[in-house]
């Protein structure tokens, strides 16, 4: 099992240096080196240079246009994005597809298309933020627009890049076990030996989200980190690793941790686990659905510190060589829009429109955690990116 994760990661690796490749190949330049001039501003926030120009921007205007283009294929990892290209469809009369893909299939797509100078998927909801603001942007071969008549319904923090919304990942473990309490309120009781081999989370492998987690904690709040151990062990932390963030994740991938493809496998596993076998585990919120459906407990361990779980932005992505800019355009509109990110907050997302609701039906109850999550902070992405391989190395070493 072991051989076959560490042929997986070496898998995701290759993927990653072929992107780059295809990158340089493209003509699109180092990720370092950031645009400049005129062709920055359409890179970075789509104010020019893609569709009707912003200034005596209308959403009438926007719609008008849209409707003269071809039909658009729009992309997100989750399957609610066919849903919400049904109803787009429905409401502008605009031809759209939605299609399911992986966060790092979405990268592949992105590059490999511009590369051939032939795109076929026309917006992306992505998640892996500082690769978007890292390479995509900068590069050229994505735009982030945001809708001049959102901007009053949206966060500055929210608006460049375009983040649509937030997806929730949370602590959880069976409540049909241990009641109202999680048995875990310390991040760091998940390296004592007492938690070894009963932990369960996606590969981090497979999923940078992760990767840049540990690092946005590290870079923003490592002293919290710090004041967790010393709460948990009585004793203030000593290392030789550069943060306290890095040693939690060197002493929790060696503490046997059941590593999953996805967190659609990690859920049923917490659900089926007992009084002599507990298990707790890391899930999107997306997956409380999931429980519901399928009738398997899952809480929160709300009790958990310092945080019960993270905020993973994602970001609306043009491609720069759509040939429906303006339907592109309308879209993201429509993902920003309280009524357009609505098939996705039945499931637990949480939209970056202030005038959003979270539906009743919504099975986890995040909205009313947020404050009890670790929120990413965007100025620090590109250092995400840089580091990126250091927490890959870390958790692999760390592993064996």
């Amino acid at each position: 099992m072991r051989h076959a994760k560490l042929i997986q990661a070496n898998k995701t690796l290759f993927m990653a240096s072929a992107l780059a490749a295809a990158l340089m190949m493209a003509g699109f330049g180092h990720a370092a080196h950031a645009a400049s001039g005129p062709s920055a501003a359409a890179a970075s926030d789509g104010s020019t240079g893609l569709g009707i120009p912003d200034s005596g921007y209308s959403l009438d205007k926007l719609i008008e246009a849209a409707k003269k283009e071809p039909p658009i294929t729009v992309v997100d990892a989750t399957g609610k994005i066919k849903v919400m290209a049904k109803k787009f469809s429905e409401k502008y009369g605009i031809k759209t597809t939605g299609e399911k893909m992986s966060a790092s299939n979405q990268e592949e797509i992105l590059v490999r298309e511009a590369q051939a100078h032939n795109v076929k998927h026309d917006v992306f909801n992505m998640s892996n933020l500082p690769d978007v603001t890292a390479q995509f942007l900068p590069q050229g071969i994505g735009v982030s627009w945001m809708p001049p008549d959102l901007k009053n319904e949206t966060p500055p923090e929210y608006q460049h890049p375009a983040i649509t919304s937030l997806n929730a990942w949370v602590w959880v473990y069976n409540p049909a076990v241990y009641g109202d309490t999680c048995p875990v309120k310390n991040m760091w009781a998940l390296t004592d030996k007492k938690w070894k081999g009963k932990v369960s989370i996606p590969d981090p492998l497979l999923r940078n989200e992760t990767m840049f987690w540990f690092n946005q904690i590290a870079d923003n709040a490592d002293t919290k980190m710090k004041a967790a151990y010393q709460e948990y062990f009585g004793k203030p932390l000593e290392t030789k690793e550069p943060s306290a963030m890095a040693e939690w994740v060197k002493r929790f991938a060696a503490n046997k941790i059941k590593v999953q493809k996805s967190d659609t496998d990690v859920g049923p596993i917490v659900g089926a686990s007992t009084a002599d076998n507990p298990v707790i585990g890391f899930v999107s919120a997306a997956i409380f659905t999931h429980a519901k459906n399928e009738h398997f407990p899952m809480a929160v361990c709300k009790q958990m510190t310092p945080w019960i779980g993270q905020l993973t932005p994602r970001v609306a992505v043009i491609a720069a060589g759509t040939k429906s800019p303006n339907a592109s355009k309308l879209f993201v509109h429509y993902m920003m829009s309280a009524e357009g990110m609505l098939p996705q907050m039945e499931d637990g997302k949480i939209s970056t429109n202030r005038n959003a609701k979270m539906p009743a039906s919504e099975a986890s109850g995040v909205d009313k955690l947020t404050a009890h999550m670790f929120a990413n902070n965007s100025n620090s992405t590109p250092d995400d990116f840089k580091k990126l391989q250091f927490w890959r190395d870390l958790w692999t070493v760390s592993s064996r």
